[in-house]
């Protein structure tokens, strides 16, 4: 029987399907517009981590493979790609810095050289984790339903040019779970809240862009740094 549920609900899936990474503006709270409005140089995002691979049969659509979709024995029934990964993460970053009260800008430079520029600060930074598993999960009343896991995790460096020592270094890791992991409520109560594997990551990729600047000790340092400033 449960061969059944889960056949029925994955048996229309593609090989492989293309996801949207998009930033939740707003998601996280309690950090808006708390920065000085300090000038800071985006660098372009490096990806430390995943594949690259095609993600509809036509060998110019190269993306990122970001996760799985996997059946209730454990095997894959679908892989998951998103396009331009870097681009929307650089974005992202800016969008955050702005929420934050900064005036970012975007370079398509990829690692910081110590030099004079026009800007306070620059931030440098890498994809560390970028990854969504969704599976089928079946009860003990042969019930099946959907259960989807994404983690993200985003490595900084933000520098005060023209030093090349790092004016700041951190991590901002996420991981969310869709249903939502909540220890008090049996499992046939739960229920999936997002569509597609894809927003279940960008759920964890927004919290993760905008936990770079809801920090304390980043906010006590940029807030009391006297910074140099740039006609």
């Amino acid at each position: 029987m449960a061969g059944c549920s889960t056949v029925s609900s994955t048996s229309n899936m593609e090989a492989a399907s293309n996801q949207n990474l998009v930033f939740y503006a707003g998601l996280v709270k309690g950090f808006e517009h708390t920065y000085p409005p300090r000038h800071i140089l985006v660098l372009a995002v490096t990806d430390a981590c995943g594949t690259s691979g095609t993600a509809t049969g036509d060998s110019s659509a190269q993306a990122q493979e970001i996760g799985v979709t996997l059946d209730s024995r454990g095997e894959r029934i679908q892989r998951l790609f998103t396009a331009d990964l870097a681009s929307v993460v650089q974005k992202a970053i800016e969008q955050a810095a702005q929420e934050a009260g900064m005036i970012p800008s975007a370079s398509t430079e990829t690692q910081y050289t110590a030099r004079p520029t026009n800007a306070d600060y620059v931030l440098q930074s890498r994809v560390v984790k970028c990854w969504v598993k969704k599976q089928r999960v079946v009860d003990s009343d042969k019930n099946g339903s959907w259960q989807t896991v994404a983690q993200f995790e985003l490595d900084a460096s933000i520098f005060k040019p023209p030093f090349q020592v790092p004016f700041w270094q951190g991590a901002s890791a996420e991981t969310y779970s869709d249903p939502p992991d909540n220890p008090g409520m049996m499992p046939e109560d739960q229920a999936s809240i997002y569509d597609e594997p894809g927003e279940v990551l960008s759920v964890a990729f927004t919290r993760s862009v905008e936990g770079l600047f809801k920090r304390g000790e980043l906010h006590s340092l940029i807030a009391q740094d006297r910074a140099l400033h740039h006609q």
